[in-house]
């Protein structure tokens, strides 16, 4: 018996549609205990037009190029390791800019504050 995970009701054609690409990922392996199948999640995104289609490509690309991990690894700011992949470990250079960032925060949040009593 296959079931949707999916919100959005699944597409039974794209005949109907401008321009399309399908994505895969990745391949995720559900292996049922009774049949063995195995199920491949496959992503897609559709446009009215091939025009539209090109520049959300050229978007995902940049946005691919422009990734923050890439950069500040690369700027040597922060690093990832394996052991804790979801958090980041400044290098000096990266915790003097978050010290930064941090400061004019609480300067900005303070300085807001004595302008709203007065």
């Amino acid at each position: 018996m296959h079931k949707t995970l999916c919100a959005d009701a699944p597409a039974r054609n794209s005949a109907h549609r401008g321009a399309h690409k399908t994505d895969v990922p990745g391949t995720q392996i559900l292996v049922q205990a009774l049949t063995g199948c195995a199920w491949q999640r496959v992503y897609g995104v559709t446009f009215p037009d091939k025009d539209l289609l090109k520049d959300y490509q050229h978007r995902m690309e940049e946005a691919r190029r422009r990734d923050h991990r890439n950069v500040g690894t690369q700027m040597e700011l922060f690093f990832f390791d394996r052991l804790s992949p979801g958090s980041c470990f400044f290098l000096p250079n990266g915790a003097r800019v978050y010290n930064t960032l941090v400061e004019a925060r609480a300067s900005r949040k303070t300085h807001l504050r004595k302008r709203w009593w007065r």
